[in-house]
């Protein structure tokens, strides 16, 4: 992911069995239980967007199209 996004993309992982964890992110943990996602869960830009497996490919596709949306959303603001 540095490599293709250098800066502009960070990937971070949490593990929902820790209690840290558990405490720092409780809401968004309530969330996917309420939503009823399964674990491991994917998340970008505060989106749930894949859950129950990890594909890095889709992953960076989905990193890749945020980045496009935030470019573009910048462009409209100049």
């Amino acid at each position: 992911m540095e490599r293709r996004y250098g800066d502009d993309a960070l990937v971070l992982y949490h593990n929902a069995e820790s209690p840290e964890v558990r405490e720092t992110h409780s809401q968004r943990l309530s969330e996917i239980a309420e939503k009823g996602l399964l674990y491991p869960v994917t998340v970008v830009d505060g989106v749930a967007i894949y859950d129950g497996a990890v594909s890095y490919p889709a992953i960076m596709r989905a990193v890749h199209d945020r980045l496009l949306e935030r470019e573009s959303a910048a462009a409209e603001l100049s």
